[in-house]
């Protein structure tokens, strides 16, 4: 008699789509994702990481700490009844100056919604990569790469923006009476 798989609960499936919504809200895709979960000491490919977000894969243990040290939030952030699911990226309280100015910069644009459909996800990347660059000896990433990667990003968010309108039409003399 072959052995039945156990399907996955409900605390099984909040997980999942815990690790889907902080991964989204980084802007990351799943391949990223995969590879930090591997350079945090776990190998997960891409496929796994998918398998695990849509439900098809069980989390172990092992998984879910890795996986929540990649996304840079405790184990409990992704368990259901856990710690209140504070992101760290979207905390305003104290972010990297990097970090910080990006956010600066992006809110300058106003409502990138409105502006392209690559915007927010440039805007997205852009955050990411302003949080690596504040701690890149942690990631153990090249803060030159990062630095250029940035501001690549940063000058295709600023082409997404409309020109600004030049407003000084030098009629200010018409305006005042004589």
């Amino acid at each position: 008699m072959a052995a039945r798989a156990i399907q996955i609960g409900e605390a099984g499936g909040s997980v999942a789509a815990a690790i889907a919504t902080y991964r989204q809200r980084r802007g990351w895709d799943q391949a990223y994702l995969a590879e930090r979960v591997s350079d945090a000491g776990r190998p997960m490919s891409t496929s796994v990481l998918g398998k695990i977000e849509s439900g098809a894969r069980r989390v172990d243990v092992d998984d879910l700490v890795a996986v929540a040290a990649a996304l840079e939030v405790s184990p409990s952030a992704l368990l259901p009844g856990g710690e209140e699911r504070a992101d760290p990226f979207e905390e305003a309280a104290a972010p990297g100056q990097v970090r910080a100015r990006v956010l600066e910069d992006i809110a300058a644009l106003g409502d990138l919604e409105a502006l392209d459909t690559t915007a927010p996800t440039l805007a997205a990347i852009a955050v990411r990569l302003a949080q690596e660059i504040d701690a890149p000896a942690s990631l153990g990433n090249s803060l030159q790469g990062l630095s250029k990667e940035l501001r690549q990003v940063l000058a295709d968010l600023r082409s997404c923006a409309p020109e600004e309108r030049d407003d000084d039409d030098d009629l200010d003399d018409l305006a005042t009476p004589d």
